[in-house]
């Protein structure tokens, strides 16, 4: 008989699963995110995000009788889920409609910047205590979005390299994204609710709401002006957003938040390899020496503890959409 692992061998086995599930998890939001990217190129913003709703909303539905029934969609804390609801949709629509517009490294950079605004946020919202490497990590990840943007370009001939308003917008979603994640710590601080029933009330708003603008919006494209592979890439995309939850929920359950967050950013490398390959961008200098700061200040901080003992683990599998 052959003898039972270790206790220390079978946590490092654990853990690495979850390494790889958090890996798995964050590439498929990437794939999900370039195909909703290729998708918008030519077609109407409020119709591939109907489209790509009723699928994840049915492909979390299929969950449901499995993962315990409609006890699944009640919550304790209904306000605070609202709340949650509103920003975090509020931080898809306006991620969703950003990509349209931005390289797909760029947007992953200032995406990124939701680490430090989460820092600074939690400092005067939770009043959570920030360190001084904290607040330098912060500036350098701010100092990386400033060079990635390259702004100096404004003074030449050409103009500003990239669309102001799909910059605010990420921006403003990474606000969003950032308070969502508040939102999320008061609810696993106050509640039992599942990253399921977390999860799946954003989604839900997202359908009505770009159902009611896909049914009302004048001169609003016809579902059948789509072929079937762009039906097959919604539904890539719609797997991309509900697979990267489920595998993120495991990763974060399998390995500690240290050794699971900072493979989000791999994501960078998907947005670099489909930006080249696909959408024909060119990766300068400056954008190279930005994403590496933002992502050397984003990794200090989820490596670097600065929320309260009762965070979540699995926070960012809730918080991804």
């Amino acid at each position: 008989m052959s003898e039972a692992k270790a206790p220390s061998t079978l946590q490092t086995h654990v853990q690495l699963l979850g390494m790889f599930c958090a890996f798995a998890g964050f590439s498929s939001f990437a794939i999900g995110d370039a195909a909703y990217k290729w998708l918008m190129q030519s077609h109407d913003f409020f119709l591939i995000l109907f489209l790509g709703s009723v699928f994840a909303v049915t492909l979390m539905s299929v969950y449901i009788p499995f993962g315990g029934g409609l006890k699944l969609l009640k919550t304790s804390v209904p306000k605070l889920q609202l709340a949650r609801t509103i920003v975090i949709s509020a931080q898809f629509l306006l991620s969703i409609y950003s990509i349209r517009y931005l390289p797909l490294p760029i947007f992953y950079t200032l995406a990124f910047t939701a680490p430090c605004i989460s820092a600074i946020m939690g400092r005067f919202i939770l009043k959570e205590a920030v360190s001084r490497n904290n607040w330098i990590a912060i500036l350098v990840g701010l100092a990386g979005v400033f060079i990635a943007l390259k702004p100096w370009t404004s003074l030449s001939e050409n103009g500003f390299a990239y669309a102001p308003l799909a910059v605010c917008a990420i921006l403003l979603a990474s606000v969003f994204l950032s308070s969502s994640q508040i939102l999320a710590r008061m609810i696993g601080q106050r509640s039992q609710d599942s990253g399921f029933t977390t999860a799946i009330y954003p989604i839900s708003f997202v359908l009505v709401l770009s159902g009611l603008f896909y049914a009302f919006l004048p001169d609003m494209q016809a579902i059948s002006s789509l072929t079937f592979d762009e039906f097959g890439l919604i539904l890539i995309a719609a797997c991309g957003g509900v697979g990267g939850n489920v595998l993120l929920a495991i990763g974060f359950a399998k390995a500690p938040p240290a050794l699971a967050a900072p493979f989000h950013y791999s994501q960078i490398i998907w947005a670099t390899i489909f930006s080249v390959l696909i959408f024909g961008d060119e990766i300068d200098p400056a954008m190279s020496i930005g994403v590496a700061l933002v992502i050397s200040s984003g990794i200090y901080l989820v490596t670097h503890k600065f929320h309260s003992d009762k965070q979540i683990e699995d926070e960012p599998s809730i918080t991804q959409l």
